[in-house]
């Protein structure tokens, strides 16, 4: 209907979080929520969905961004969940680079060319260089949220909580 926010939800990460570190840092969750379900579950939302990218590699294909651009056509607001894969960082090895991958950089790219409002939600446990960051509209740094982070994340969307900077 007419109060219904048309939201394009694009990455991989929406639907397969990336939670929590790598090497002894890893802990089973008693659950796990996804941005994927916690938009759904909001009312007044129509919510399109496209992976974008590999969840293991951050890799993308031509036709993995057209989908997302065809998510993305019409929407009020997209948000676009990236960051760093698992074997990208971890405990047991220096990082070579503190971009996010190149996949992930040209759906972004993609993405902020479409005109509606790109919300990028990230997911890393280290620091990322934001190249793209003055062609979309808001950068949200989530770092690993933890088993509840999804639902964080929305909250923040949504302005139901706001994280002022007095987080640890």
């Amino acid at each position: 209907g007419a109060d219904t926010t048309r939201v394009a939800l694009v990455g991989a990460f929406a639907e397969h979080p990336r939670y929590q570190g790598a090497g002894s840092s890893q802990v089973n969750p008693t659950r796990l929520d996804r941005v994927l379900d916690e938009l759904r579950a909001r009312s007044g939302l129509a919510v399109t969905y496209a992976p974008g990218y590999d969840p293991v590699t951050g890799a993308t294909t031509p036709a993995l961004v057209q989908a997302a651009l065809d998510a993305a056509a019409g929407a009020d607001v997209v948000v676009c969940c990236a960051g760093l894969p698992a074997p990208m960082e971890s405990e047991g090895f220096d990082r070579t680079s503190l971009d996010l991958p190149a996949g992930q950089i040209a759906l972004i790219e993609a993405l902020a060319a479409v005109g509606a409002p790109v919300v990028v939600v990230l997911s890393n446990g280290g620091a990322v260089h934001l190249g793209w960051s003055d062609r979309v509209a808001a950068v949200l740094e989530c770092w690993l949220g933890g088993q509840a982070g999804a639902g964080a994340i929305v909250d923040v969307l949504f302005g139901d909580a706001e994280p002022g900077g007095r987080l640890a």
